[in-house]
């Protein structure tokens, strides 16, 4: 962490606990550290490293201090564990770890704690460790533990833990914010999901071609791609396949060999501009699941931001949003005969700069102002039961 670069500097530093390591996906947790630099000094803590695994996956280099500059204002720390680091009784080892090197960093940097940001259903807040405490729940993680490989009732005691411990809570979307407040009684702001509506400066081809960006996992519906192929629609897929169910798995094996189906697999973020450039419209179809219901898609934003068209299925999300950016299929058929009346379309400029002017007032930026706001005391934001008219941007 450096000093003296952001606006934000002065009232001190930002440690952020992640859900996923920097090196991983640039997801929720990633892009909102990256604006936050930008703001105010950042420590991003990695999820924990086995002694045993560091080697085999792919550790970013390091100094000797664990720590590494990964962005503008943005300093990694990665902490070296124990094997089995969240078992229990070894995971009370693992902690006092995480805990002393973030006490560490900030001394060497001198910056204090300004907020304590834990964004994963794995770690908890760090002792020692002075500053407001805010704990930003990213998705339903009691719904999502099969997903993630993890106990649910392990996930769902470390969130319980959190939520007595937080001075803050905030969530990723308005049903799960309603949910926390009905089932813990505690008040929840809504912090969604941003994009960077700058990176879509190329012009959009003259293609006929679906796309879809993201993971592929058991999250999609993919029945609703497979009637979107059926009806003669190309689709460009981009993205990490992270399936673990065999019934998942065979439905994607099929539908990614299928003909007229291209995948270009996980492609560096930098690369993704010029990816949603080439498609003619954005989809988002997602299984109707407790996970799901509870999500924010970033592929919502970041298709708009492309100036990309976007058909989904019906997601609080996009029901939060609010916009006719967005078109909201029923079913496999309707799915699909959305996507091919609009890809007949011709393309409309006045609308392609709708959709990008709509998703530059949820940027990054924002999204990063309202949680220096949270950290301040300030709130510029509202509890879940308010709804879109309230946003800061």
């Amino acid at each position: 962490m450096t000093a003296g670069h952001g606006p934000g500097h002065g009232s001190g530093a930002v440690v952020y606990v992640a859900g996923s390591r920097w090196s991983g996906v640039a997801g929720t947790d990633r892009r909102l550290a990256t604006a936050l630099g930008l703001l105010a000094p950042v420590l991003w803590v990695d999820p924990p490293f086995s002694v045993l695994t560091r080697t085999r996956v792919g550790a970013r280099e390091t100094n000797r201090t664990g720590r590494s500059r990964v962005a503008p204002g943005v300093t990694c720390l990665q902490t070296l564990a124990p094997p089995g680091a969240s078992r229990p009784g070894i995971s009370s080892v693992t902690a006092r770890l995480v805990a002393r090197g973030i006490r560490s960093s900030l001394l060497a940097a001198g910056h204090p704690a300004a907020a304590v940001v834990v964004a994963s259903p794995r770690e908890r807040f760090p002792t020692g460790v002075p500053g407001l405490r805010i704990l930003y729940v990213t998705d339903d993680w009691p719904a999502g533990a099969a997903l993630m490989g993890l106990p649910i009732e392990r996930v769902r005691s470390r969130l319980e833990r959190n939520l007595r411990q937080a001075d803050v809570v905030a969530a990723v979307s308005p049903v799960l914010a309603g949910r926390l407040e009905r089932d813990y009684g505690v008040p929840v702001v809504i912090l969604p999901n941003g994009c960077e509506p700058n990176r879509a400066a190329p012009a959009l081809a003259d293609t006929a071609s679906a796309g879809l960006v993201g993971q592929l996992n058991e999250r999609l519906d993919v029945g609703l791609l497979e009637a979107v192929r059926a009806g003669g629609t190309p689709l460009e897929v981009v993205g990490p396949r992270t399936d673990r169910d065999a019934a998942t798995r065979r439905q994607l094996d099929r539908l990614l060999t299928g003909e007229g189906v291209t995948w270009h697999g996980p492609v560096p973020f930098e690369e993704l501009p010029a990816r949603l450039a080439r498609m003619g419209v954005g989809l988002t179809p997602y299984a109707d699941s407790e996970f799901n219901r509870s999500s924010f898609p970033l592929k919502i934003l970041e298709y708009l931001a492309a100036g990309l068209p976007v058909v989904s299925t019906d997601l609080a999300a996009v029901r939060w949003l609010d916009t006719d950016l967005i078109t909201v299929a029923r079913d496999p058929q309707d799915f699909a005969r959305h996507v091919r009346e609009i890809l007949a379309r011709p393309a409309d400029p006045a609308e392609r700069a709708r959709r990008i002017a709509f998703a530059a007032g949820h940027s990054w930026d924002a999204r990063a102002q309202q949680l220096l706001a949270l950290a301040s005391g300030q709130p510029n934001t509202t509890s879940a039961r308010t709804g879109n008219s309230a946003q800061p941007e």
